[in-house]
């Protein structure tokens, strides 16, 4: 559970929850010095407003629900289940504010849960739509032949072929192929006459490779999927408008951080960044777009 993003000021909660009090009282049920400090939306929640005759009052109950629904920050209770606000929910994801930020924005295109009371989402629910959305990323992912002897040692074209790619080259570069790297055994390999070795990896590493993959980043319902172009010499280098247009984005600037960091080519002062079209080919199979 996310810990507030603020130590929250002290409530009275105790009385009777339908007691009518005033200013003087509600801002000391809330923790304010002064009733002068009793924030504009506490004063419009009044149960009983001011008018002719008649002071503001507000039931107990009410400043309890003021306090845990709009000025706690990060996570609350509400009903007795957690509840996360923005703060919250970044917090709790380990999203990044601009993502979190899109989730709120597009709850009509991605099914992001409604929220329970004003700015708050009840936690189970973010939790069980976050599920979903990487189940159904991940079913993006090319398909994994999980047949087969699991500590037969294969070559990486063979490998490339157990992760469902059609040509090895896709394997380059990639999210899996680092992580195939990190769980390399050298002791699997065949030394060559000429010297040097030829790599092999157990099954199951491919397969444990292959699950260590990030899901496919989702993108609005209605969004127009991506055409690749794989046309081209496979070697040559491409610069950023190039690459993205392979890549099926409409200007470079769509071209995201991760893209960026793996150009054959880095920016440098007196280079720009290109990519070989395998490069980019690889990318757009694996999860990384």
């Amino acid at each position: 559970m996310p810990s507030p993003v603020a130590d929250p000021p002290t409530v009275d909660r105790t009385g009777d929850p339908d007691e009518l009090v005033g200013a003087t009282e509600a801002a000391r049920v809330l923790g304010y010095s002064r009733p002068e400090k009793l924030p504009p939306t506490l004063i419009d929640r009044a149960d009983v407003p001011r008018g002719k005759g008649a002071t503001r009052q507000w039931r107990r109950q009410t400043l309890w629900d003021f306090h845990d629904t709009v000025r706690t920050t990060g996570t609350t209770s509400i009903g007795g289940r957690t509840a996360l606000d923005r703060a919250g929910i970044i917090a709790h994801t380990g999203a990044a504010v601009p993502t979190v930020a899109n989730w709120l924005a597009h709850r009509a295109n991605n099914g992001f849960p409604s929220p329970v009371h004003d700015r708050w989402y009840y936690q189970d629910e973010v939790d069980a739509w976050l599920a979903d959305r990487a189940a159904a990323s991940r079913a993006q992912l090319t398909e994994v032949d999980r047949s087969g002897d699991p500590d037969e040692l294969v070559t990486k074209t063979q490998a490339a072929k157990i992760l469902g790619y059609q040509d090895v080259s896709h394997l380059n570069n990639s999210t899996v192929w680092r992580n195939l790297q990190q769980l390399h055994d050298p002791a699997d390999d065949q030394l060559l006459p000429a010297g040097g070795a030829r790599q092999f990896f157990r099954r199951r590493a491919v397969w444990e490779a292959a699950d260590m993959r990030p899901a496919r980043r989702g993108r609005l319902k209605d969004a127009e999927p991506r055409t690749v172009d794989r046309a081209g010499d496979a070697d040559e280098l491409v610069g950023a408008t190039e690459a993205a247009r392979v890549l099926g984005y409409r200007h470079p600037s769509g071209l995201t951080p991760a893209i960026l960091e793996r150009a054959d080519v880095p920016l440098t002062a007196s280079t720009t960044r290109k990519w070989k079209r395998r490069t980019l080919w690889a990318i757009a199979d694996e999860a990384e777009l």
